[in-house]
């Protein structure tokens, strides 16, 4: 079911010089949480404060919830701020919270995002092009697995930067860009150490183009099932008649970013989200992924425990 309302707000210039200005815009979203105060309603998205939210309506983990933003006339949104879950005070672990989602535009193009599991604001970049409208949709959500019912999706705020000037990366056709991934918000306070991050970069490599040393990623405790199940990929590649073109692939990780979630002594967890780009034959994609990886440190340095959420890509 579409709810709707219209709220007249303050827009912010990007990279020009003016006072903000009003601009009347139409909030729809899929669903919200009725109470006899209407505490959730959407029109709690652009009210300026972060201590109110939307709260999903649905019976379900707020996965393919969506929320929709329409203006009188074309304006370009160069990136979004986005307040997730609710953010009055104690309230953030009482809902859940967008993990990963997509912008979708009138045209068909999308960009995929990714959501740090933390208060604040988290600003993401957009197709920087003139639209009536866009549409946020909900991929993934924090936490994970729990009774469905018993805790809805929150959103405390958005908050749009427009640009009157057109975008330097786009030329005159404006439908030529197509599901370009907006790179994630860096995490400056809790730094994952760089030798992690060099092991994780390379995992997508050594995945992507089926290298022989795969398996020296991994634990020696670990290696063996690893190797096993990295062997059977391959010979299923091989049927396929496409190993030796993966072989070539050229695959470059820097559209990935890296989220400490436990680090202690010689074991760490860590989230890896975003994008890299695989250049194979014809293809010339950005392969989005949101995993998380277990790793211990021996005497060689740092290497995978085991991994969740690892998508098969080929």
């Amino acid at each position: 079911m579409r709810y709707t309302c219209f709220i007249l707000i303050l827009f912010l210039l990007v990279g020009l010089a003016r006072p903000a200005a009003a601009l009347e815009v139409e909030v729809s979203v899929s669903s919200f949480r009725l109470d006899h105060a209407l505490s959730y309603a959407p029109e709690n998205l652009l009210d300026a404060d972060p201590a109110t939210a939307w709260v999903g309506g649905s019976a379900s983990s707020g996965v393919g919830q969506w929320m929709n933003f329409a203006f009188p006339v074309p304006v370009r949104v160069a990136r979004l701020g986005i307040f997730n879950g609710h953010q009055a005070e104690g309230r953030f672990k009482e809902f859940r919270r967008i993990r990963s989602g997509r912008i979708v535009y009138p045209d068909g193009s999308e960009s995929p995002f990714w959501l740090r599991d933390e208060a604040g604001e988290q600003v993401i970049e957009c197709q920087s092009k003139p639209v009536k409208s866009f549409r946020i949709v909900v991929d993934e959500v924090f936490p994970k697995g729990g009774l469905l019912g018993q805790q809805k999706l929150a959103v405390s705020e958005i908050k749009f930067y427009l640009t009157l000037m057109a975008s330097p990366t786009q030329g005159d056709d404006e439908t030529s860009v197509k599901n370009i991934p907006s790179l994630p918000p860096a995490d400056l306070t809790n730094e994952v150490p760089e030798e992690i991050k060099d092991l994780l970069r390379s995992f997508y490599v050594m995945q992507t183009s089926l290298a022989d040393a795969y398996h020296t990623l991994f634990a020696p405790h670990v290696r063996d099932q690893f190797d096993f199940q990295f062997e059977v990929f391959k010979q299923i590649q091989r049927q396929r008649g496409t190993y030796k073109i993966l072989r070539t692939a050229e695959v470059d990780p820097s559209g990935l970013r890296f989220d400490l979630v436990y680090l202690h002594e010689d074991v760490a967890e860590v989230r890896v989200f975003g994008s890299y780009r695989v250049q194979v034959a014809d293809l010339d994609q950005n392969l989005d992924d949101d995993s998380v990886f277990a790793l211990m440190k021996g005497q060689d340095g740092w290497n995978i425990l085991e991994l969740d959420g690892q998508k098969q890509r080929f």
